[in-house]
């Protein structure tokens, strides 16, 4: 029922507020895209020398414990290739492992590659492939031909395990930069 003196109804006095602007964030990459970088040449104030690098968080297990965390950076250039390995979080130095370890690698169509390396990428740690042995040759390779997701597995002489996945997203593409 509807009458004649019907009240009419209030006025909306809630004000809105203007628009919020955000503020544009930096993106990082996200993790497993593969990144052209580059290093000063020592020997040449002037040139410089590129690579490609990734990175992916995993798992590591040693004599004490199991289930740990890795942060592991995987560097490959024109001549030799080096994985380093932050273990418990990124921040902490590259492990220095001693004596030889052995790395194998899956990629999503099962195809394997497994190669042996007993050098330190530098004084402070790290691995290093280079092409003195053919590992790098065919880890190249491998790289270049694999598609999607490659499970690392590396074992040191002191009966540690080190997991990760490297994503093949845009290697190919970023090795053809450097």
């Amino acid at each position: 029922m509807f009458s004649c003196n019907t009240p009419t109804p209030p006025v909306n006095t809630v004000k809105t507020k203007a628009p919020v602007k955000h503020k544009t964030i930096a993106s990082k990459p996200a993790p497993g895209y593969w990144n052209v970088m580059t290093y000063p040449v020592a020997d040449s104030s002037q040139a410089v020398k590129k690579y490609v690098k990734t990175e992916a968080d995993g798992s590591f297990t040693n004599s004490t414990s199991a289930n740990n965390y890795l942060d592991a950076v995987f560097i490959v250039d024109k001549a030799n290739a080096g994985i380093l390995l932050h273990l418990y979080k990124k921040t902490n130095p590259a492990a220095k492992l001693t004596g030889s370890v052995n790395i194998k690698m899956k990629d999503s169509a099962g195809n394997m590659l497994e190669i042996t390396s007993s050098r330190g990428w530098n004084k402070s740690g790290g691995i290093s492939i280079e092409r003195n042995n053919n590992d790098y040759s065919r880890l190249r390779i491998f790289l270049l031909q694999s598609q999607g997701v490659i499970n690392v597995a590396i074992r040191d002489d002191a009966s540690s395990v080190y997991n990760f996945d490297i994503n093949m997203s845009g290697f190919g593409d970023a090795f053809g930069k450097i």
